[in-house]
């Protein structure tokens, strides 16, 4: 097991000088796949993009949505360029645009910053479910070569019901770092395989939402499969700190595994 000790999400300018480009070197932490062939996952992606647009627009994430265009097999680097497209002061709407080698793999919708002061009212509450300590961990070493992303966390699954589509996971870094909105936005890819017949499909979109920041800690990610249709699956997650506050919104939509025909 090979634990990054870096965030392998964060981007840095393109060397290229260009006003709102940004690059992420794609290290094996930031990789999913069977050994030799890696590909970058959609989580961590997004989560550069979330950090691309975050450094150029100066504020913080409040949602973005993105769209996996094509393939990132052996990619050695995502180079992401983002802009302000709408918005105001306070809240900004802001576009990215993530390629391979020049090939447009992620395509990016965002808002960020914050109209402050404001009210701070939550209405979704964690669910009683056993605590990650209570909790047995499960086995994901099918997912990723060595040093890939899989050994970056801990899992633990606190329940799942495939009939009503029901799944909550335990999830935590293995380096300790901290809940951001970069990690989250990995977290919230964690979206397929929560349900068996998603197991080993590719996700169309997603899109995640920004709460609150939290620190180090177990996350716990309560997903509700809202229907299979079409050769796809959609649901929604939200995203909870151990002890209880809620940290993000996340929704997806997968396509399933091609059925044989017989």
């Amino acid at each position: 097991m090979s634990i990054a000790n870096y965030p392998f999400w964060r981007v840095v300018p393109s060397e290229n000088g260009r006003e709102g480009a940004y690059t992420l070197p794609v290290m094996p932490p930031a990789t999913v796949g069977p050994e030799g062939a890696p590909h970058i996952m959609g989580g961590v992606a997004l989560a550069a993009a979330v950090d691309a647009m975050e450094l150029a627009s100066g504020q913080p994430i409040l949602w973005a949505h993105v769209q996996f265009l094509s393939p990132t097999q052996h990619a050695e680097e995502l180079t992401i360029h983002c802009e302000q497209c709408g918005g105001g002061q306070s809240v900004g709407q802001w576009m990215a645009e993530a390629n391979v080698n020049g090939r447009p793999t992620h395509r990016v919708s965002a808002a960020l910053g914050a109209r402050e002061p404001s009210e701070k009212l939550t209405f979704v509450q964690i669910p009683d479910l056993p605590g990650p300590d209570d909790c047995e961990p499960t086995d994901e070493t099918r997912w990723s070569a060595d040093g890939s992303l899989i050994d970056q966390f801990e899992m633990r699954l606190a329940r799942q019901d495939s009939d009503s589509g029901f799944n909550a996971v335990w999830v935590r870094n293995a380096a300790g770092f901290a809940n951001d909105s970069g990690w989250l936005a990995i977290i919230s890819d964690f979206f397929l395989g929560a349900h068996p017949k998603s197991a080993n499909g590719f996700s169309l979109d997603a899109t995640f939402r920004l709460i609150q920041s939290a620190p180090p800690g177990w996350v716990l990610s309560v997903t509700q499969m809202g229907a299979i249709s079409r050769g796809v699956i959609h649901g929604q997650t939200q995203h909870f700190s151990e002890n209880g506050q809620l940290l993000a919104l996340s929704s997806q939509t997968g396509v399933l595994p091609r059925i044989t025909r017989s």
